[in-house]
């Protein structure tokens, strides 16, 4: 058996970095299942982070959780959310899980569940509140960056 880095095989190739070195037998890849953690609200950005998720998941023996912070009053329309996300990922037959989190902090709730959890990734939606707003109020994806202990990718477009 030989360690080799599974990014050679990579169909994604800005992905290679999230790759561990894995065995080799055969002259065939032994990916390891990546773990992703989503934030997401139903939002459009959101859902392209889901879809990201989704997309790095196939490719490389993903399990993804999506979690949506939601907060006190607002269950119904979490419970909806989430139920959105699972029928994408029952679609998609990507391992997955999803969790309703009453919060009133989402960022802090996804660092520490990433940690606790051990996540190699997390994905996140950037809402473009645009310089004022995200000066006075923060970002959920800025707060994420500057406190997560794993990989953090925010999807911008």
């Amino acid at each position: 058996m030989v360690i080799v880095y599974g990014f050679e095989d990579c169909a994604l190739s800005k992905m290679y970095y999230l790759l561990k070195p894995v065995l080799a037998k055969s002259g065939q890849f032994m990916k390891e299942r990546i773990r992703i953690l989503v934030g997401f609200d139903g939002s459009l950005q959101s859902k392209k982070a889901l879809k990201e998720a989704i997309t790095i998941a196939q490719h490389f023996s993903g399990y993804i959780k999506v979690v949506n912070v939601y907060k006190k009053g607002k269950k119904k329309e979490a419970e909806a959310t989430i139920l959105e996300a699972e029928q994408s990922l029952n679609q998609e037959k990507v391992a997955h899980d999803s969790l309703l989190a009453l919060g009133s902090n989402p960022a802090e709730t996804l660092v520490i569940m990433a940690k606790q959890e051990n996540f190699e990734l997390i994905i996140v939606g950037s809402r473009g509140l645009g310089r004022k707003v995200s000066i006075l109020l923060g970002s959920v994806s800025k707060q994420v960056v500057s406190n997560a202990y794993c990989n953090v990718l925010v999807i911008k477009k």
